[in-house]
């Protein structure tokens, strides 16, 4: 028993120093762009740190929010949250409106770290 807990420590351990998430490659071609920068998360969430040119939108008013925007439905929009859970979510919904171009960047510390990766 005791060997087996610490082979399960030593993979937990291992897991905890890996390489940080890859963001999706639409998500990059999107900032590098035109896209618009959402976080779904509360405003409450927002106002404690959020990616440079980010709006806040959160989740359950998504599509509302988009839609008060008058984008294009082709219009490029990155959401992020703080795992990618409710980013996940808030894609979804867009798409099932029309917005094409929706796509979940995942939480706010992968996105940021993939803009400062080389």
């Amino acid at each position: 028993m005791k060997t087996i807990t610490i082979c399960l420590l030593i993979a937990w351990l291992a897991a905890c120093d890996s390489a940080p998430p890859q963001i999706d490659g639409r998500v990059l071609t999107a900032l590098a762009g035109e896209g618009l920068i959402v976080d779904v998360r509360t405003p409450e969430e927002f106002a404690t740190g959020h990616y440079p040119g980010a709006i806040n939108i959160p989740h359950d008013n998504i599509v509302d929010g988009i839609r008060g925007l008058a984008l294009a439905e082709s219009q490029p929009i990155v959401l992020y949250c703080r795992t990618g859970n409710r980013s996940g979510q808030a894609e979804k919904a867009l798409v099932l409106e029309g917005f094409s171009a929706a796509v979940n960047a995942g939480g706010l510390a992968a996105l940021l770290a993939a803009d400062e990766a080389p």
